[in-house]
Order: structure tokens, then sequence, then C-alpha cells
């Protein structure tokens, strides 16, 4: 049995997190579709799947344990401090993202991502939201395609 277009799209949207590259800590939440979520950290009965990086990489955990490492990471205020007292686990806390999707199913060829990326130690200043529209090319290949601006 094949995956979903919706299981499809939410891994995409987890693999574009996972880079390597990536410096800062990430606290990745799928919630449950039709939930808004203007908190910095989510609400744990809308949180269907959970993944967090905290220099290890980016990795699945349980709703409860990546919703408490959130609030904890939430709760720290190293930007506070001169960045020449920093250690560099404190650097990448400064720099935490908590970031929240939502996929959803309009029609059998169109995935909609609500995207919400927040900064915890700079929230709202550096808070972000998308919504990307996902098309189905041949077979089971899904793209996120271009959308214009709303405004």
């Amino acid at each position: 049995m094949s995956e979903s277009p919706l299981e499809i799209v939410a891994a995409r949207i987890r693999d574009r997190y996972s880079n390597p590259a990536r410096h800062a800590y990430t606290y990745l939440f799928r919630l449950v579709p039709g939930t808004l979520s203007m908190s910095l950290v989510p609400a744990l009965e809308a949180v269907m799947s959970a993944w967090v990086d905290e220099g290890q990489g980016l990795l699945p955990l349980s709703p409860p344990e990546a919703v408490g490492l959130c609030a904890a990471a939430a709760q720290t205020k190293p930007h506070e401090r001169p960045p020449t007292t920093l250690t560099p686990h404190q650097r990448k806390q400064m720099m935490a993202r908590v970031i929240t999707f939502t996929v959803e199913m309009p029609n059998p060829d169109q995935v909609d991502v609500q995207l919400w990326s927040r900064a915890l130690g700079f929230s709202p200043k550096g808070d972000r939201q998308a919504h990307e529209i996902w098309k189905r090319a041949a077979g089971d290949f899904w793209y996120s395609a271009y959308r214009p601006d709303d405004d």
C-alpha cells in the first residue's frame, strides 16, 4: 500500500528541515488539520507528529516529549546576555525555531500546507507564515507549485 498524498507532503516538509547544515535548534510539529497555532509552543492536543533537533539531527519524538522540550527551550533566554559570554549550545538555543504545519487535501490533485515558523527567542519579530500549494505530477510525485502573493 502506498503512502497517502498527505503523508508524502508531510514527509517532504520534515525532510526540508532535517538538513544537517542547519545550525539552529529546531522543534517541528505536524498539527491536526484546521488547527491555527498562534502560541509559541503548540498545544499538545493539536500535535499529530513531532521532530526535534537539539544538536543531534532532526529526530522523531512523542508529542508530549517534543512539546516539553520546546516549552523548556522557550523559557531559555540566552539573547539577554552579551554574545561573548554564550556557549555554542546557548548560541544555538538563541536561534532556535519552532515550526508548525498542517496538511490538508482539498481535492485529489492538490495538498495545501499552512506553515508557521517562529524564533523562540525573538518572537514575534522573527515569525514567518507561509501557505504552500502542492500539486500532483505524473504518478505519485508531488511538488510545491508557485503561488502568487495574496495581496
